[in-house]
């Protein structure tokens, strides 16, 4: 009796899905640790008939359906680019679209239709899978591997003409020297996966040997294109990386695998090898089909590149924010208390903005733009806010984790850096917030001598004072609302120095004939050089500002208690407030408003290089044990050398290589 024949369509459910249902059952059991999960597959008893006719039900659909689908689109998405990608995501987790019966990929959906299966799939072996699959398709009947092998071809050619495609688009052409010319590896693949098809589906002699050296020279064309996705990671750093080259790469980089995956199965002569490579499929498909509306995948698995050029960046500015001897640490505490300076110049200035009772928009105008120019005047001058080093800095302890193959010594140098970030981080807080409370407190005195009245009235300063209390209101959340802006500013910082670079502003201007006319060359070129140096600091700056100024108005609007708490500002308002209250200040208050600018600090730091590091750790793929030695080592190095930590002392173990000594006048 012919295969076929022997089928009966309600089988399918009964055999194949009870199959699926019995291991499903297994794992969400847990089994105990004498019965590991990897052997439920092998321990599970199907007689021969059992077996017989799930071999034959699944044949039934593989012969019924068309491939292409499933083996050109599952883990790799389709064509409509990053934001559209999403947005179809997104409407399909609300309104799922209609099941095509004749795809494979819809019954392979209805199979696995549990949105953990990838987890039991994926826990047992290959090797398990790779044996029950064999058993199962001992075998086959001819017109159905016919059909198989035309719709992998059919896959094949698909794959390679939209790798093809992306290659030679312009996003990435642009990226790759000689890449659009007749040469392209891409367009050569596309050629030879045509050929290879065009004689295996319509040449009646196609011997072994052709077929086997056309395979090789498709294996070589693919290996080929990889060397130009690997150009583009490499120089990066030259040309910059964007949201739409990001998605593109990583498509290509799955077109490329999906075709050298099928190819594999179509050539190998082992078959244990080519049920290890459909065993490998099968994983990723079941994985692809239950995160197919994950939004949360989609960001990360695309955004990965573009988020280590964004932290690549502002780890090379990073660096200049740790002193690595006594001279650079005593520079970096003068260059926190210019910065404290400032910021008590802007304490002034927002207090006296209150009291214009503006309408509630335009009042966080003024506030974000008192913030914005502030922090932009602070970074052109050189000077430093403490906060805002953590963000910038956790990225180069990230960098040090991420390279630790190639250094043996990473923990070691790792740890040392951390402490002296650390006592950077100490000496800049104590140089912003030592410095923004006298100064504060003589420009009222100022104010009051020449206006008659403080620049604070009794009822604003109690206030003031009324924030800083961590007891009795919401000092620390809002400061910790403070460092997420501080972790975010240092995010923009590195994604407009990256825009600066990828849409290549410096020889567009300086090339810009009104402007050469207007500046004259060589003026112009000191001006794009200083741009090109400073556009991510001062973009991060101005953003931190409208995050700072903009929040309170946002709570106010939506009736939610939010606003920020900065220690800088914190020592600032303070000052304002013991001057407008005539130093009328009680030492339980005064005793209050210490501990919470303290305390201030403390979660400006923390929420800041917190979130930093978690976010530069991801996108290095840094390993959670490398952590957890490095802190171990860390609190070793506290508790013998704790002082090393707020002082540069000489540490017996600590390295000589050092960083950077100063911070640039081009760095905030």
């Amino acid at each position: 009796m012919d295969v076929m024949e022997r089928v009966v369509i309600p089988e399918r459910i009964d055999y194949v899905g009870k199959f699926t249902d019995l291991i499903r059952s297994h794992w969400k059991a847990k089994p105990n640790k004498n019965r590991p999960f990897s052997e439920i597959l092998s321990s599970i008893s199907l007689d021969w008939r059992e077996k017989e006719l799930m071999s034959e039900q699944i044949l039934s659909v593989l012969f019924s359906t068309k491939f292409v689908s499933l083996l050109t689109e599952s883990e790799i998405g389709s064509n409509k680019g990053f934001f559209s990608d999403a947005s179809a995501r997104l409407s399909f987790k609300f309104l799922p679209p209609v099941d095509e019966p004749n795809e494979l990929r819809t019954h392979f959906d209805q199979l696995f239709c549990h949105k953990k299966d990838y987890q039991w799939v994926k826990a047992i072996p290959d090797h398990h899978w790779a044996d029950f699959l064999s058993s199962l398709f001992k075998e086959v009947n001819p017109a159905i591997q016919r059909y198989i092998e035309k719709e992998v071809l059919n896959s094949i050619l698909i794959l390679a003409q939209r790798a093809a495609t992306l290659g030679v688009d312009p996003e990435v052409a642009s990226k790759i020297p000689k890449v659009d010319d007749l040469d392209s590896p891409f367009l050569g693949l596309n050629r030879e996966v045509m050929l290879y098809v065009e004689k295996n589906l319509n040449s009646t002699v196609y011997s072994l040997p052709d077929r086997y050296d056309d395979y090789k020279h498709i294996l070589v064309m693919i290996s080929q294109c990889k060397s130009q996705i690997s150009y583009i990671y490499r120089h990066k750093d030259i040309f910059g990386i964007s949201l739409q080259l990001t998605y593109q790469v990583r498509q290509i980089e799955q077109y490329l695998k999906r075709l050298a995956q099928l190819l594999e199965i179509l050539q190998t002569d082992d078959p244990n090898r080519q049920w290890l490579t459909i065993t490998q499929l099968l994983k990723e498909f079941v994985y692809a089909e239950n995160t197919k509306y994950s939004l949360r995948k989609h960001f990360s698995t695309n955004l990965q590149l573009l988020t280590f050029k964004v932290i690549e960046n502002t780890s090379k500015t990073g660096e200049h924010y740790i002193a690595s001897d006594k001279s650079a640490y005593w520079r970096l505490f003068g260059k926190a208390l210019g910065g404290g300076v400032i910021v008590a110049f802007l304490c002034m200035n927002k207090t006296r903005l209150y009291f214009q009772h503006f309408p509630v928009f335009w009042e966080a105008f003024f506030y974000s733009m008192n913030y914005s120019i502030g922090f932009m005047l602070i970074h052109t001058l050189g000077f430093t806010i403490a906060t805002k080093q953590p963000a910038m800095t956790a990225s180069t302890i990230a960098a040090n984790l991420s390279n630790n193959g190639e250094n043996p010594n990473w923990l070691h140098k790792t740890t040392q850096l951390l402490i002296r970030l650390i006592r950077s981080q100490f000496i800049s807080l104590i140089g912003n917030a030592v410095i923004a409370f006298p100064v504060a407190y003589a420009l009222d005195w100022i104010y009051f001598r020449l206006m008659g009245y403080h620049i604070a009235d009794p009822a604003k300063a109690i206030r003031l004072i009324t924030e800083l209390n961590i007891w009795e209101s919401l000092a620390l959340p809002h400061a910790a609302l403070a460092g997420f802006y501080l972790m975010l500013s240092g995010l923009i910082s590195g994604y407009y120095e990256n825009k600066w670079i990828y849409n290549k502003y410096t020889l567009r201007i300086k090339k810009h004939r009104k402007l050469i006319r207007l500046f004259g060359q060589e003026r112009l070129n000191r001006m794009t050089g200083y741009f090109e140096r400073n556009f991510g600091g001062l973009a991060g700056n101005f953003f931190l500002g409208i995050f700072l100024g903009s929040t309170s108005a946002i709570g106010f609007t939506f009736g939610l208690p939010l606003d920020i708490r900065h220690i800088t500002f914190a020592s600032g308002n303070f000052g304002l407030a013991v001057g407008g209250l005539e130093n009328n200040v009680s030492t339980d208050l005064w005793l209050n408003s210490i501990i919470g600018i303290a305390g201030i600090g403390f979660m400006n730091v923390i929420v800041s290089f917190g979130l930093s590091i978690a976010f530069a750790l991801k996108s290095r793929n840094a390993r959670p044990s490398e952590v957890k030695s490095l802190i171990g080592n860390l609190s070793w190095q506290f508790f013998h050398h704790g002082l090393a930590f707020f002082f540069p002392v000489k540490n017996p173990g600590e390295v000589n290589e050092e960083l950077p000594e100063a911070l640039p006048n081009r760095h905030l």
